[in-house]
């Protein structure tokens, strides 16, 4: 499914990951590594399971085997606001909120690198 990646120097490496979302496999033996500088499209019919991949990468469903690294460092043990920061993630769209200028779009990716108020 995926091209060979590096293997060192990765950001993101995912490591024969395995997801299963209401019982059923969606995910089995996916392997990615994305080093620095690098830019990366996933491509595939609807259902292959790119955007559960995107998910599993970022700690948003849970992985049924095994692993993702963010910067060599386990991803399931970093929290929620150290994964945001590292791994910036803009879900397909039809359209962005009409009420949402592109700069503003572009501003929410720093949320994660504000402070309360």
């Amino acid at each position: 499914m995926i091209a060979p990646a590096p293997t060192a120097g990765a950001l993101l490496r995912a490591r024969d990951v395995r997801v299963a979302l209401g019982g059923v496999d969606v995910l089995s033996g996916v392997s990615l590594a994305v080093g620095e500088g690098e830019v990366v499209g996933l491509l595939g019919p609807n259902g292959a399971g790119k955007s559960t991949l995107l998910r599993a990468a970022t700690g948003l469903v849970p992985l049924t085997g095994g692993s993702v690294e963010l910067s060599g460092e386990r991803a399931g043990a970093l929290g929620r606001r150290t994964v945001a920061r590292r791994v910036a993630v803009v879900q397909q769209l039809a359209e962005a909120p009409a009420t949402l200028t592109v700069e503003e779009l572009t501003l929410l990716g720093r949320t994660p690198h504000l402070r309360l108020l």
